[in-house]
């Protein structure tokens, strides 16, 4: 028997494939379009963030019985763009360089409802798409930005303990870290292109 065979069917080996653990990683798409038609594409794997695990590890515990209490309410609702770039680290602590897609508004609210693909009735949801698309006067306004970075944002405020209420979609890029963060070749974004964000989370 080969050695490849000899380690596929020793017992550890199967022990790793059961128990394996499963992970949240999140594919990033960005098309370009031009009347419709696509132009260019960015896509790639990213980083969820410190900010995106404790977020998720909330959102699976309960504070307390009497009442009911969640930890937080607050969800990713939000995607930020910038022109900088920085290591898809789990330490992101914030866009390097947020750029407004209208005037002094920088995080623009992601399609609601969300939607989960591949899945169906009895068919386990396993992956949740965030979808954002810019018009032609959104990003570029007036101006050619070249966008290389990419986040998904809480609906909630950071400073506030993530309350909903004191949200304030005008400055949270320049101060908060996002759950999930992406960098790219640059994108240039003018007057004459829509720019469609699709943001795919797994538990894989």
């Amino acid at each position: 028997m080969s050695l490849g065979l000899l380690r596929l069917f020793h017992p550890s080996t199967w022990r790793a494939i059961v128990h394996a653990d499963p992970m949240i990683q999140g594919k990033f798409r960005l098309e370009l379009r031009e009347g419709g038609k696509l132009r260019t594409v960015r896509e790639g794997k990213n980083i969820c963030t410190l900010t995106g695990r404790e977020h998720i590890t909330e959102l699976l515990s309960l504070a307390a019985w009497s009442p009911r209490t969640t930890w937080r309410e607050d969800r990713i609702g939000y995607l930020g763009v910038g022109i900088g770039a920085q290591p898809e680290v789990a330490e992101v602590g914030s866009l390097v360089d947020p750029v407004p897609y209208r005037a002094g508004i920088f995080l623009a609210p992601v399609n609601a409802p969300s939607t989960f693909p591949a899945s169906g009735s009895g068919t386990p949801k396993t992956a949740v798409q965030f979808i954002r698309e810019y018009g032609l006067g959104e990003i570029s306004l007036g101006v050619n930005v070249i966008v290389t970075e990419a986040g998904l944002f809480s609906d909630g405020d950071p400073n506030n303990n993530w309350d909903l209420v004191s949200f304030d979609p005008s400055t949270a890029a320049f101060d908060r870290a996002p759950m999930f963060y992406k960098t790219f070749e640059p994108i240039t974004k003018s007057m004459q292109f829509t720019l469609r964000a699709v943001w795919e989370v797994q538990v894989v």
